[in-house]
């Protein structure tokens, strides 16, 4: 029996992920999909679709998971609310071993709602 590999993307809800155009993934909050919260979006929902878009821009070589190391700076420039369509571009600053360090930010319409830096492990 083969095993089932894991979903790269543990956590869908609240967002659904539309589509990826080379650097950038198009995020697209759902109402009613998160229970424990209302809209606006909190700033660190928008944190964890923008990390786990990196996932998508630039994946592992190999079949690794990812590991969220530490968060800084994140700022909400706007409120971000349910059907909002959201372009996350993520840049490498810098890498060490197995550490990565990016720059975030969600776009809606060519406007800065969100941004944060993130270091990752894989």
């Amino acid at each position: 029996m083969s095993r089932r590999q894991p979903d790269p993307l543990p956590h869908q809800p609240p967002f659904r992920f539309a589509e990826r155009k080379g650097e950038e993934v198009v995020v697209v909050p759902a109402a009613g999909a998160a229970e424990s919260f209302s809209f606006p979006v909190p700033l660190t929902m928008l944190t964890e679709a923008m990390a786990q878009a990196i996932l998508l821009t630039d994946p592992p070589e190999q079949n690794e998971g990812l590991r969220l190391v530490a968060i800084d700076q994140a700022s909400l420039r706007q409120e971000v609310n349910a059907g909002d369509r959201l372009s996350v571009v993520c840049r490498k600053e810098a890498s060490f071993g197995k550490l990565r360090r990016y720059s975030c930010r969600a776009l809606r319409g060519g406007t800065l709602v969100a941004e944060v830096t993130v270091t990752v492990g894989f």
